[in-house]
């Protein structure tokens, strides 16, 4: 995979380094691309012309019972399991420790028998306490966003339509609180997609299980409605569009960020590649009109956004106003351009390089998600390669000083930390006993560090260092293992990242002043994600697919993968 890629980056600038990559701040502000996940997923969609046909709609007058969908792709058939149970509003909770939702749902392989969804019925509502099999590719579950469920299902039950401006305001009917995959619960291990499969490249199975979900809230809302009163009117298509689905993320991703770091390296890889290429560019009229369009959307997009709970995050009102000014830098290289006749030797590194010198990091990295969404022929091939052998292997025939040269040239940064200070190891990482949920303890306030997860890589490749400090530099690891069993686990993860250069974030995930919420952002992005709202440094809720195409549009000409940051529509334009 990593060869594929460095040969898309040939003609290229040079990618930009780690150092400045991978620091935690800025991996923080990323944002969404159209080498995302969920982006990714979709263009195969549409390509492929997925058909997705309701056969099952057993709701009662509340809207409890079961649907089920068929989903026929080139590569076979999918079923599409959603279970709409009662809960009491006491019980419900975007935690992973909650034990009711008010929807669970999967994605399965073939057709879902009478025998099978008997059984669905009984193990999908457990979730965590319940057992899947080898046919199903995602469990997982959400909740209502009950203000504005109740307000769509009374608007349609009046034969009118919802507020656009609360559709917009919050951005879906249903919220996630996990999408699962990979083997969890006896479901499909992550082999049996990883090739040639539908669903193969990375979490395209759970972004697709989350799309359909948005679209059977669509069809519920709508059924309710028509319980309450036949001549309820339908979900308008403005409305819809505006409709995405939620989904509250906590500490969990952190750890799985930290113990993928080939992943990690391949993901960011691909983006960086991207960047690269369209950077290196040398825009024309047309490129440079497309460009300000796009921005124009974008300023609008943050200028109405509603303003979260900011918190670490950057205004979105400050946000639209450095686009407006980087509109302004952008015109002007348009007006020259034009005068020239297209003839100017200029790229797109004039422009980013001014970015970053007078405009914040988030806005800098929007502005570099732009510049890929502007180039859709360079990620034609990237897009397959969001795959990567994530195998943490050790070489035990590897000398001490290649060892220390991998740690020269790639883990520099981990020695700025002074880790007998106790603000460097202030906090440590573990699981909870309930449910293994990932957590966050404090030294000396919390108990169970002696269970700590070995998220301190920083201090570990610290320690390792000052052990090899008396090995000679043909010694082998082997040997220096032999006498040092305890940092096995270091000097492979060292091994394995070699000329890996994106596959560390470079920050103590131990120290006082971390902000976790930065890396849900990093790989929430990475998946696709918008509207980050962070409700604490440890918890952030986003929305997903809000402005995507329809499952009837699917496989129509009129589709376009330029869906992303969605307008309010003018009212004169509503139907």
């Amino acid at each position: 995979m990593v060869i594929m890629v460095n040969r898309a980056i040939e003609n290229c600038d040079a990618l930009r380094p780690a150092s400045e990559v991978m620091q935690i701040q800025r991996l923080g502000v990323m944002r969404s691309t159209s080498l995302s996940f969920l982006r990714i997923m979709f263009r195969k969609m549409m390509r492929e012309a997925w058909d997705i046909k309701q056969t099952l709609f057993d709701l009662d007058n509340d809207g409890y019972g079961e649907a089920l969908y068929k989903i026929t792709t080139p590569q076979g058939h999918y079923t599409f399991v959603a279970l709409s149970r009662e809960i009491s509003d006491e019980v419900r909770s975007d935690r992973v420790i909650s034990e009711r939702w008010d929807i669970t749902f999967a994605l399965c392989e073939g057709e879902v028998s009478e025998k099978k969804l008997k059984k669905m019925k009984q193990e999908l509502p457990k979730q965590e306490m319940g057992r899947g099999d080898v046919t199903d590719l995602v469990w997982s579950r959400a909740n209502k966003s009950q203000r504005v469920f109740k307000h769509v299902v009374e608007a349609l039950s009046k034969g009118e339509q919802p507020d656009l401006n609360i559709l917009y305001e919050i951005g879906y009917l249903f919220r996630t609180t996990a999408v699962y995959g990979n083997g969890k619960f006896g479901i499909a291990p992550y082999e049996k997609v990883k090739e040639h499969h539908t669903f193969s490249g990375a979490f395209q199975a759970q972004m697709f299980a989350v799309y359909m979900l948005r679209h059977f809230s669509f069809e519920m809302v709508e059924h309710i409605a028509r319980k309450r009163n036949p001549q309820a009117a339908q979900l308008g298509v403005e409305a819809k569009r505006l409709v995405g689905t939620g989904n509250a993320t906590g500490l969990g991703m952190v750890p799985y960020v930290i113990s993928h770091p080939k992943l990690l390296n391949q993901w960011m890889m691909i983006r960086e590649t991207a960047l690269a290429c369209a950077k290196q560019k040398n825009p024309s009229p047309e490129d440079y009109k497309r460009f300000i369009r796009n921005l124009d959307r974008v300023h609008h997009f943050f200028e109405s956004a509603p303003i979260p709970h900011t918190l670490f995050f950057e205004n979105p009102r400050h946000l639209a106003n450095e686009v407006e000014a980087i509109l302004t830098l952008v015109k002007d290289s348009s007006e020259t351009a034009i005068r020239s006749g297209g003839n100017t030797e200029q790229t797109w590194v004039q422009l980013t390089d001014r970015v970053k010198e007078q405009f914040t990091v988030e806005a800098q990295e929007l502005i570099n998600s732009q510049l890929i969404e502007l180039y859709p022929e360079i990620i034609v091939d990237l897009e397959q390669q969001t795959n990567a052998d994530d195998r943490i292997l050790l070489v035990p025939e590897m000398t001490i000083g290649a060892l220390r040269s991998i740690i020269k040239k790639q883990y520099e940064w981990v020695f700025q930390y002074d880790f007998s200070q106790p603000e460097q190891k202030h906090y440590f990482w573990y699981r909870s006993v309930e449910k293994e949920e990932p957590r966050l303890g404090e030294h000396g306030v919390d108990p169970g560090a002696e269970l700590a997860m070995p998220m301190n890589i920083a201090e570990q490749v610290q320690q390792l260092t000052a052990e090899l400090a008396t090995c000679e530099d043909e010694q082998s690891v082997a040997l220096f293992l032999f006498e040092k069993p305890e940092l096995r686990g270091i000097v492979r993860r060292i091994q394995s990242l070699e000329g890996l250069p994106y596959g560390e974030v470079q920050a103590n995930l131990t120290g006082a002043d971390l902000l976790p919420v930065y890396l849900l952002r990093c790989k929430l992005a990475i998946f696709g994600a918008e509207r980050f709202d962070p409700k604490s440094n440890r918890w952030v809720r986003i929305t997903l697919f809000q402005g995507a195409p329809l499952v009837e549009e699917i496989g129509t000409s009129a589709f376009n993968d330029d869906w992303f940051y969605p307008l309010l529509p003018n009212s004169e334009e509503i139907k």
